[in-house]
């Protein structure tokens, strides 16, 4: 078997390229030739194994490019990136190759998708996100702060100025969008990866109805400690990101209702917004990546009241393998892994009162380590390994390259 995997990035600078680059690293050492295509080094060291072969396409991310008209054009469609991974991939050889697309919104574009296409290999997309139906990506729009309420790429969809920057810049990600869903009609049979049981059964009305799709967690790599005591910790965390979608603001006012300490790990433009609802709240900058388990062991619970419909973000993961209890809203992929009330508590998306409600239940001590007891049971009966994701996507390509062979 060889998978040629496709990745704007060849270092990790986000999840999307730490999943990409993970995942070859995993199926290098069960035996599977990788391809690496990527666009923006430099090039991970994680990619240095005797099956892996990297080809870098030089290129350089959309708006970095020059001129906004020249970062619009190659978004839309880079006509040399199409030429550089059709000529890759006509070298691969037939009844054995899958294409693996991760990302390519940020240099290769629709393009990337075309040249899979065309090739007639079969092809395989991780939805990381909704680009591959939606034109802003999180299906939500940020003048309403809300969930998009329009069909993909309807009259409507194309009117709302639901982008986070203008509406120029959404009418080119339409254009853009319009480019990727051209592709992927093209496309014979697509596999879609995606990363939770929430996200296949939000996203899938909306992509091609030849597909076929499978679930296939993103790994998490963590060695398994004692579990945390909860009950000694005061303060909820909010691990990410300050931006409307993620509704940290939401948080610090259910905090202070709640009389709960919060401490906000992380930045974004909502950091002042955060300051001005909760004077009490503790904000602090990213932390280094080793030191982001024992911030989450330092926490009494960790909060994610996400207004958009997140994919599968790997904190969650992360909290449950410490036996630290969760607060998320049922709209994000790693909802279905909660049981309510036994292992964490779900809320709705946005709701403050709930999330105040929650975090008043997680004060008791009892409550607390209750739950935090069983997320750490239940996660490690089935923890998110390398091993578990490199077994599962294999077994989801096979059908694939055997139907085309």
């Amino acid at each position: 078997m060889r998978v040629v995997i496709v990745s704007d990035f060849g270092s990790v600078n986000g999840g999307a390229a730490k999943v990409a680059i993970e995942s070859a690293r995993g199926l290098a050492e069960a035996g599977v030739e990788i391809v690496f295509a990527c666009a923006i080094g430099p090039v991970s060291d994680r990619l240095d194994h005797p099956l892996i072969s990297v080809e870098l396409y030089p290129g350089e991310e959309i708006w970095k490019v020059g001129s906004k008209i020249a970062a619009a054009r190659q978004g839309i469609w880079n006509a040399p990136a199409h030429s550089f991974l059709s000529e890759l991939l006509a070298r691969q050889p037939r009844g054995r190759t899958l294409v693996h697309l991760h990302q390519w919104t940020k240099a290769f574009s629709p393009a990337a998708i075309a040249a899979a296409g065309e090739s007639g290999l079969p092809v395989a997309i991780t939805m990381h996100d909704y680009f591959s139906f939606c034109p802003v990506g999180g299906y939500f729009d940020f003048k309403a702060g809300a969930p998009c309420q329009q069909k993909p790429m309807s009259a409507g969809c194309i009117a709302a100025n639901c982008d986070r920057a203008s509406y120029v810049h959404k009418l080119v990600r339409v254009a853009r969008q319009w480019r990727s869903d051209e592709a992927l009609r093209k496309l014979r049979t697509p596999l879609f990866v995606h990363v939770s049981d929430f996200a296949r059964r939000f996203a899938e009305p909306f992509l091609p109805k030849q597909a076929r799709h499978v679930v296939v967690e993103n790994m998490m790599e963590a060695p398994k400690r004692s579990p945390v005591d909860v009950a000694k910790n005061r303060h909820a965390l909010f691990l990410g990101r300050f931006t409307q979608e993620k509704a940290g603001d939401v948080l610090a006012q259910a905090a202070r209702d709640a009389g709960m300490p919060v401490r906000f790990v992380g930045e974004g433009p909502l950091a002042e917004e955060i300051r001005r609802i909760n004077p009490q709240a503790e904000i602090l900058g990213w932390v280094p990546a080793e030191r982001v388990f024992d911030e989450i062991a330092a926490a009494r619970c960790l909060v994610l009241p996400s207004l958009w419909y997140e994919p599968g973000p790997l904190v969650i993961a992360e909290a449950r393998s410490l036996g630290v209890p969760v607060v998320l809203a049922r709209t994000t992929g790693p909802a279905s892994w909660i049981e309510d009330g036994e292992d964490g508590i779900l809320v709705e998306g946005g709701d403050g009162r709930g999330l105040m409600k929650a975090l008043e239940r997680l004060k008791d001590d009892n409550a607390a380590s209750r739950m935090g007891a069983a997320a750490y049971r239940r996660y490690w009966d089935d923890p998110l390994t390398i091993q578990r994701h490199v077994q599962r996507l294999i077994g989801a390509y096979r059908p694939v390259l055997a139907a085309a062979a």
